[in-house]
């Protein structure tokens, strides 16, 4: 269903063979992370901009971390 080119099946092949995993599991796993990464991308992309606008704004790390305490109780 993908075409890639020789050179990345070769990187699969010796990766699955080196991990002792089928490739379509790599790829399967690769592709996973590059789409987790992309949408993380976009979701920091989107807080950026939501700052840049004054729609949001940043807290210290100490501020986050009493807020989350108290919401713990």
């Amino acid at each position: 269903m993908i075409a890639v080119s020789e050179e990345l099946e070769q990187s699969f092949l010796q990766l699955a063979e080196i991990e002792h995993k089928p490739v379509n599991k790599l790829v399967e796993m690769a592709l996973t992370a590059f789409l987790e990464d992309y949408h993380d991308a976009r979701i920091a992309e989107a807080a950026i901009e939501r700052l840049e606008r004054g729609e949001s704004e940043l807290i210290s790390l100490e501020d986050a971390e009493r807020m989350l305490n108290e919401m713990d109780g």
